[in-house]
């Protein structure tokens, strides 16, 4: 933790506050004990071997040779649990790490449960930035631990951040590529620094902006807080800072949210120091925050029998989304298509009365995204309509906001 796309996303889905059985289920997995065991590998508490004998990671500072042990500890872990970890190489010293699970419905919309690496101080003195950031690093392994064996509606993407220390570097190179390739990512949690908690108050906060759909993405953690009756004090902050790996998704005009322990009233005194270490951790309280972030991963992605998959793909036809929506700028508009063939995409104010014709011709299967000028209209509501040479017509509303 350190002091234009057409279409970023899609709406985030908010959790009922109804306990569902299977993220009880997921939430009860969560195991503190395989949590606190990669904490101590990742910190130089035990010793790990990836291939080179038994070695202790001391350090994970950027140009500190445990940096690299590190990252192949964590693709280590994630080849233990069944994935093909990718590594995003954006400098001569920066790796990100990813794992993808592919969903069964939506394989190309994501949520992104993510956490850095990289470690401060620098220097010949240790970093083992135990809580900041360990904790959401051995976090996420456990996510891909539990989630490995399960099936999802939605893809979920792991993803561990190097040089987030130094500006946020590895984020901004995978946000910043996602939303040059039009990846649909419907929203990111990120967790740094969710071990410490010196007063023993509960207290936790959650980060969000009025950015995409962040405000409905940091009600999902609400949602399955109370659901699953989570004993965390969570303080919502709007505007949320932007000092982690999060902002960098806003700043492409993602969904985001971070997860963190009460860093202002009840800071970690050893942040950035070579006592950053698991000894100070509150085990409990850990254990609580990894379980609700986890939990609401699990519950955006929306978990499925693997038996049911066909039975509940979409059906055959044209999809439309738009954002934001309402809005009060110009706005996102969606297309995808199942049957290539002509389409009409045109836009209708409340009376009926055309206000534009987005598009008039061939479409190929898959999506497609157009602007509409939603800037330059009154206030009110307005129709979408995507018009097949034959069959019928879909439609979405959308509001113009003052």
């Amino acid at each position: 933790m350190r002091g234009s796309l057409l279409l970023p996303l899609l709406v985030a889905a908010v959790p009922l506050q109804a306990q569902d059985p299977v993220i009880g289920a997921v939430i009860d997995a969560v195991n503190i004990d395989s949590m606190m065991l990669y904490v101590n590998e990742l910190t130089g508490e035990l010793p790990v071997d990836v291939g080179n004998g038994l070695e202790l990671i001391l350090s994970r500072h950027k140009y500190n040779d445990g940096n690299a042990v590190a990252q192949a500890y964590l693709e280590q872990k994630l080849v233990q649990f069944g994935y093909t970890p990718v590594q995003q190489v954006f400098s001569a010293t920066g790796v990100n790490i990813t794992a993808v699970k592919p969903g069964a419905l939506y394989p190309d919309e994501m949520y992104i449960l993510g956490a850095h690496y990289d470690a401060m101080p620098g220097g010949i003195v240790n970093a083992p930035a135990a809580d900041d950031d360990g904790s959401g690093c051995a976090a996420l392994l456990e996510a891909a631990r539990i989630l490995a064996g399960m099936t999802f509606e939605y893809t979920i993407v792991f993803a561990l951040w190097d040089e987030e220390e130094q500006g946020l570097v590895g984020s901004a190179y995978q946000a910043g590529g996602l939303a040059a390739n039009n990846a649909l990512v419907r929203g990111v949690i990120n967790m740094d620094a969710i071990a410490y908690d010196g007063n023993a108050d509960t207290k936790a906060r959650i980060h969000t902006r009025p950015i995409a759909n962040s405000i409905q993405l940091s009600d999902s953690i609400f949602s399955i807080r109370a659901a699953h009756d989570i004993d965390l004090d969570l303080i919502l902050t709007n505007p949320g800072a932007s000092y982690s790996d999060h902002a960098s998704f806003w700043n492409e005009g993602y969904s985001a949210i971070l997860v963190i322990e009460e860093f202002g009233a009840d800071g970690n005194p050893y942040y950035h120091t070579p006592n950053d270490k698991v000894e100070h951790f509150d085990v409990p309280y850990y254990e609580k925050l990894a379980k609700l972030s986890i939990g609401t991963l699990a519950a955006l992605a929306v978990p499925m029998d693997p038996l049911s998959v066909e039975e509940r793909l979409p059906d055959p036809g044209t999809a439309l989304y738009a954002y934001p929506n309402p809005a009060n700028e110009d706005i996102g508009l969606w297309v995808e298509v199942s049957e290539p063939g002509h389409y009409v995409i045109e836009l209708c104010d409340a009376l009926g009365r055309t206000m534009g014709v987005l598009h008039d011709g061939h479409l190929a299967h898959g999506k497609h995204g157009f602007r509409v000028p939603f800037g330059a209209w009154p206030t009110g509501a307005y129709m979408a309509f995507a018009r097949p040479c034959s069959g019928q017509p879909t439609s979405m509303r959308l509001l113009r906001t003052p």
